[in-house]
């Protein structure tokens, strides 16, 4: 079952934010495994409909070690070229390679099929991670001085 995606309303947007996972403030989700020994990441809702439709995806190499802050991998958009942040420090275990095809997936499915990759973190829970209701008072924020700019 899915659970209830929290929801706020920005002008005439809706971002949604999934509870059970945790985020940066630059907006990018980190969930668990069941062993929480592989973590996937994402991009919320907010940051992949404020950053534009996705036309590529540039995957990081499977083995890569990563800190925290480092550039995880990057997006093109029709908007922006984004470097997405790691929100963890740990190994890279996967990439989501539907991506190559359709990068899209990135916004249509933010939560699900369009995660970006799989890490082995170093420490689990992290330090410094919004969790959902957190980070939907920080998105909705940002939504609201995007919309008053």
């Amino acid at each position: 079952m899915t659970p209830q995606l929290l929801e706020a309303r920005v002008d005439k947007f809706i971002f949604r934010v999934m509870p059970g996972y945790l985020y940066t403030e630059a907006g990018v989700w980190a969930a668990p495994d069941e062993t929480q020994q592989i973590v996937r990441l994402g991009l919320s809702d907010y940051r992949q409909q404020s950053s534009g439709d996705v036309a590529f995806f540039n995957a990081p190499a499977t083995g890569r070690r990563v800190s925290q802050g480092d550039e995880l991998a990057s997006i093109e958009t029709v908007k922006v070229d984004l470097e997405v942040p790691s929100p963890l420090t740990g190994e890279i275990v996967a990439a989501n390679e539907a991506l190559e095809d359709t990068p899209e997936l990135i916004n249509q499915d933010p939560y699900g099929r369009g995660w970006l990759v799989e890490l082995r973190p170093d420490q689990w829970p992290p330090t410094g991670l919004l969790d959902a209701a957190q980070y939907l008072t920080v998105m909705t924020a940002q939504a609201e001085a995007e919309a008053a700019a």
